[in-house]
């Protein structure tokens, strides 16, 4: 009896909605990295472009752009890109596209390493990981061309998706540990002034914001330990539902600031995007259907008519 527990428990995928949410958030993610870098895309990462020179060369390692030196064969590979990056978040032929869009991304992040903000690195390593989930169960072309999913049943496809999801969900733990834990062994953390001196770099900053914060020893402390003790709980926090969505909600204000006051856009949105498989399916579908009933209006038969004629 336990064991048959165990394999239905085992056989029932987890994050389905979280999974495709993933996937899409990512999509749009990437897409915004190509959007806004367009104009400037051989400059960037063009064959003749700023990160082109003979020590770089010789340190940077193999990717699609590393094939061909010619404007014609880059631009061909960077649209490439561009339509992986479209595909994969329509959810379209996901498996397969999946990998194509990790090979596009790794080799941009690649070919020019200082442009990105980190964002793509954590992304990168998080798409391995969707190799093995399914991530069109919902909001997906595939969804609406395939009327009958085949294989929905099958033990080992789902145990490989659940133990995809969980190796996401580690991930992002090591994640949060580690960078708390490097905060702690540094002085400027210690002493609750690190805030203070990120936010005097100018590449990480917006000024008018920036200058509040700076203003206020307070908040400088506040910001510096809340960061730290926020990090570092976060994986023993997942244990209890509620601590769970109370870190959520803490994390995602955290990474807003971060995107707001650093700048550090596409890094903020990842992590975000990726906290998203840790919400349940049936809590996705409880928010989901107390949105619609707030909004939802009443039709003409739900309308009442009293005897007196007035509209309740």
């Amino acid at each position: 009896m336990l064991l048959k527990k165990i394999m239905v428990v085992a056989s029932d995928k987890k994050s389905l909605i979280g999974a495709s949410i993933l996937r899409i958030g990512f999509g749009l993610i990437i897409l915004y990295t190509y959007a806004i870098n367009y104009r400037q895309r051989h400059f960037i990462w063009g064959p003749n472009g700023m990160s082109q020179t003979d020590y770089s060369e010789r340190l940077k390692p193999f990717t699609l752009y590393s094939l061909g030196d010619s404007i014609v064969y880059f631009e061909i590979i960077f649209h490439l890109g561009i339509l992986a990056a479209i595909l994969f978040t329509v959810g379209y032929k996901t498996r397969i596209v999946t990998i194509l869009n990790f090979i596009f991304l790794y080799s941009i992040d690649q070919q020019n390493p200082v442009i990105l903000d980190g964002g793509d690195n954590i992304m990168a390593i998080t798409l391995i990981y969707m190799f093995f989930i399914k991530t069109n169960k919902y909001l997906s072309v595939d969804k609406m061309l395939i009327k009958e999913e085949r294989f929905s049943n099958n033990f080992y496809l789902s145990i490989i998706h659940n133990f995809g999801v969980l190796a996401i969900i580690v991930q992002l733990c090591i994640l949060y540990l580690n960078s708390s834990l490097y905060k702690v062994m540094g002085e400027l953390w210690q002493n609750g002034t690190a805030i203070y001196y990120i936010l005097q770099v100018q590449e990480f900053n917006l000024p008018w914001i920036s200058d509040i914060i700076i203003s206020s020893d307070f908040l400088i402390v506040f910001s510096t330990y809340f960061t730290i003790l926020l990090q570092v709980a976060f994986p023993f926090l997942l244990f209890n539902k509620v601590t769970k969505y109370i870190a959520l909600i803490l994390l995602i204000t955290l990474h807003l600031g971060i995107a707001v006051v650093m700048g550090l856009i596409t890094f903020s949105l990842t992590i975000i995007v990726i906290d998203a498989i840790l919400i349940s399916d049936k809590d996705y579908k409880n928010i989901y259907n107390y949105i619609r009933n707030k909004i939802k209006r009443p039709t003409k038969e739900e309308v009442i008519l009293p005897q007196n004629g007035l509209v309740e």
